[in-house]
């Protein structure tokens, strides 16, 4: 066997086997930096609501236990 014949059947191998992102500019640190403005709005909506919810939930709850008891706090 030849040295051309076998670089002719090697080199479909390697170009087929080299990713073909090899070559293409992978994105600077800076960029996988930035944040857009909706992910902070939505972590916190995300955050404050469910809390904001569960405080009024544990006020709604409080009061009327206070009102079935028929204290001070009952009106």
């Amino acid at each position: 066997m030849s040295f051309l014949k076998s670089a002719s059947i090697a080199a479909p191998v390697l170009l087929a086997s080299s990713p073909a992102f090899a070559m293409v500019d992978l994105p600077t640190q800076t960029l996988s930096l930035e944040v857009q403005f909706g992910a902070y709005l939505a972590v916190l909506l995300g955050t404050f609501l469910p809390v904001l919810f569960l405080i009024n939930l544990y006020i709604q709850t409080e009061s009327r236990k206070a009102g079935k008891a028929g204290g001070q706090d009952s009106e």
